[in-house]
């Protein structure tokens, strides 16, 4: 079956109580969401709200029915104080950050969706074939978990030459652009080296699901050719990421930018090895489902901690959860009778 998959397909994970969606493109992870399915995202719903306040460049406040406030993308058409108006959601809450949408257009179909439909019908490519994976078993045949580690590599290369470092604070997401030994003769040479690794910067953004202040560090240029290079990322920026904020370079001459968090940051999912490994503890037993025909017998022998962090989680119910304190802590073994 593997065998069978196309290059380019999406591929939907709905296993240990979460749901994750992966485009995967000559077996590379190029786009990736997740959430926990007992607080489904608020990505994609469409809301009637009021509006409550005005603000500049077709944008106005409205609340909910429970009195959240959203901001909401209006564009050319005049409203008033206190229109109600339809909304489609286009981000998830983020800390103090009022939760992004775009006006209800009739031309939508979403109404009729479920929520993941709705959700990559908002962030996929359209025509894309999807195969949906109950029991993850081609997380494991085509190693996504390793595709996704290597995802978060503090390091990217740049096509053509430079390299981007990525390191997430809780502040802030702070990327350097290092043109690494690129032979550079001249300005306008470096103008267009920040303009392609700027594309670079908001392809990984994007992938890594980061959201909040981003601060991005370019080699440095003219006054003139600085200005040349925020007009290219106000333009370039804002056709891939339309509720971004670019605010402009500051006086420390980084460029700032805020971005609306969308999902759960791809970072936060595979925070460190011991939630890669627990990860792949879950998926491991709901494999089982698909490979062993008679459910009976089936144990997983786990230490102290893993035990407990597994009686928490939805597994399949043939499967006997086993705490052994004579194992290391973190340990996990499945046994077949």
């Amino acid at each position: 079956m593997i065998n069978e998959i196309k290059d380019h397909f999406i591929l939907l994970d709905k296993c240990a109580e979460q749901t994750r969606i992966v485009e995967i493109k000559n077996k590379k992870i190029i786009k990736f969401i997740c959430w926990n399915d007992e607080s489904p995202p608020l990505i994609g719903r469409i809301f009637d709200v009021k509006i409550i306040k005005k603000l500049n460049n077709g944008i106005v406040r409205a609340n909910l029915k429970n009195d959240k406030i959203i901001t909401v993308r209006v564009g050319t058409r005049s409203l008033k104080l206190n229109e109600k108006i339809k909304v489609i959601i286009t981000s998830e809450e983020f800390e103090d950050k009022p939760i992004q949408a775009k006006l209800w257009s009739e031309n939508y179909d979403f109404e009729k969706f479920s929520d993941v439909k709705r959700i990559i019908e908002l962030y996929f490519n359209k025509n894309i074939p999807m195969l949906e994976d109950n029991y993850s078993i081609y997380w494991n045949k085509m190693d996504l978990d390793s595709c996704l580690l290597r995802a978060l590599d503090p390091m990217i290369k740049i096509e053509h030459g430079g390299v981007l470092w990525i390191e997430n604070t809780k502040a802030a997401t702070l990327i350097d652009i290092d043109t690494k030994h690129l032979l550079i003769k001249n300005e306008d040479e470096m103008l267009n080296f920040c303009k392609n690794a700027f594309s670079k910067c908001i392809d990984e953004i994007k992938l890594r699901n980061i959201g909040g202040m981003v601060l991005i560090d370019f080699p440095r240029v003219s006054f003139k050719r600085k200005k040349n290079l925020h007009e290219f990322i106000l333009k370039e920026g804002t056709k891939k990421i339309p509720d971004c904020k670019f605010l402009g370079f500051s006086r420390l001459q980084l460029y700032e930018m805020y971005v609306p968090r969308n999902f759960k940051s791809l970072q936060s999912f595979y925070i460190n090895k011991i939630e890669f490994d627990f990860q792949n503890h879950i998926r491991s037993l709901w494999r089982l489902s698909k490979k062993i025909k008679s459910k009976n017998n089936i144990q997983f022998l786990c230490g102290r901690n893993l035990f407990k962090r597994l009686k928490l989680k939805k597994l399949p119910a043939f499967v006997n959860i086993v705490e052994r304190k004579d194992l290391p802590k973190d340990y996990g073994e499945l046994l077949e009778k």
